[in-house]
């Protein structure tokens, strides 16, 4: 009798293995395929929760590293350079209401253009061009925008002696410009020993400040513009990670110190986006609060949870995911996954929170066009303490560019709120704005980096 060896030989091998355990009744089958159900799931919520984790992490990373170098990259094409006007590809920031700047070959060449003018053809605008800070003219090609309007340092935009200072912070030595009132070069005289301290925003530069100087030297103040931990040219944190203002307030809680010991009386902070975030938390944290007499905010990161979920939101990210970014950025265990050596005190930075503790007067500019800052938060500490602060708005201004939109009306407002917190109405009252015209001639040495 023949033997049929399929049936007697041993299953070996996956395939084997498989076709031995199979089931062969109904009941056997459902079982199965229960089964394979089972681990396709387990499997699929394993990938969907690997994903929603890589997700997350990149989303509370994004915030947090310093990105400088990202920015101000080439992106605004140039379509034709007269000599009294430049014509550019219509885009948002190009086609704005107000003053803006460009700049070519990483600063070898800046010009200030005015106020829109014309629309040569459907696809362009014309901007006047004002001034060129660099001998190298502008080409028909791709330019960056600097919001900052000006260049280079008070020196090189303003003509206004500064020195450069080093700032003791908790992380090391963090660079500065100082510059002091001169009554030769028209700075009312009494209040030298009023210091402003100005702080720039998130991934930018002491230029920020480059817009007001001109104003807070006239009216007598000295000016310190700061660098803070993680800036291009100071010293890193720890974990060289932002901290939102959570840990940076120490870097002007460090100026303040300066100042103090270099003769000044009264502290008035300045701050534009996570500056301003910064100047808030340093107002309600410092142990020199009866020394600072009032805040200007401009465009300010007043509450770091609205933000993130107003961006994440817009990315389309799934709530599971903001709620596990935000827990990362908050827990000590979650820190851990996206690098920081300590959670970030969030809950610590809200309307709700700077109501209980502000106690300062507060001058507060917000863009209402800020696709950046959402301006939301701002009304809602004015709402909460009207009493203390005064919240300016600006129409078609993107963020932190109200002075660009229009510096007659901004430095009116702050010179005003000035003139009141330091007693220098009357001298207030007769000052003529912007202090620095937009279209001033360039000085003699000026230049056209972003410092």
């Amino acid at each position: 009798m023949t033997r049929d060896l399929s049936r007697t030989r041993p299953a070996t091998g996956p395939l084997g293995w498989a076709q031995a355990i199979r089931p062969h009744s109904d009941q056997g089958r459902w079982a199965e395929a229960a089964v394979i159900g089972a681990v396709g799931a387990a499997s699929m919520f394993t990938l969907s929760a690997g994903l929603l984790a890589v997700g997350a992490r990149v989303m509370a990373r994004l915030p947090l590293v310093p990105q400088q170098g990202m920015r101000h990259r080439p992106d605004l094409p140039v379509r034709a350079v007269h000599p009294d006007r430049v014509h550019v590809d219509v885009a948002k920031e190009a086609s704005r209401d107000g003053y803006l700047a460009l700049r070519q070959s990483g600063g070898a060449v800046h010009v200030r253009l005015g106020p829109v003018d014309g629309h040569p053809t459907p696809t362009t605008v014309s901007r006047p061009l004002l001034a060129a800070d660099t001998v190298e003219p502008l080409q028909v090609d791709k330019a960056a925008v600097n919001g900052f309007f000006w260049a280079g340092s008070p020196h090189t935009a303003h003509g206004l002696e500064t020195e450069e200072v080093e700032v003791d912070s908790p992380v090391g030595s963090m660079p500065a410009w100082l510059v002091r009132p001169d009554g030769a070069q028209g700075a009312m005289p009494g209040s030298g020993d009023t210091w402003a301290i100005l702080i720039h925003g998130h991934g930018s530069m002491r230029g920020e400040a480059l817009r007001v100087i001109p104003l807070l030297h006239r009216l007598g103040l000295t000016s310190l513009t700061i660098t803070y931990r993680n800036d291009t040219g100071a010293p890193a944190s720890a974990d060289r990670m932002y901290h939102l203002g959570a840990d940076e307030w120490e870097d002007t809680e460090a100026a303040i110190e300066f100042a103090l010991a270099h003769g000044a009386r009264r502290i008035v902070l300045v701050g534009w986006s996570m500056g301003g975030g910064i100047a808030l938390r340093t107002s309600v944290r410092t142990a020199h609060r009866d020394r600072i007499v009032g805040l200007v905010l401009d465009s300010p990161a007043i509450d770091w949870q609205d933000i993130l979920i107003y961006h994440a939101t817009a990315l389309r990210a799934p709530r599971p995911m903001r709620r596990l970014a935000m827990w990362m950025m908050t827990s000590r265990v979650g820190g851990r996954m996206v690098r920081l050596h300590e959670p970030l005190a969030l809950h610590e930075m809200t309307p709700e929170y700077y109501f209980e503790h502000l106690i300062h007067p507060t001058q507060l500019f917000h863009a209402l066009d800020d696709a950046t800052v959402p301006p939301d938060p701002s009304r809602r500490l004015a709402a909460l303490r009207p009493d203390l602060v005064e919240f300016e708005p600006f129409e078609g201004a993107s963020h932190t560019r109200e002075w660009n939109r229009d510096p007659v009306r901004y430095e009116r407002l702050l010179a005003d709120y000035l003139g009141r917190i330091l007693g220098l109405e009357e001298e207030v009252a007769a000052l003529q704005v912007p202090v620095r015209d937009p279209g001033s001639a360039a000085l003699e040495e000026s230049i056209g980096l972003r410092l």
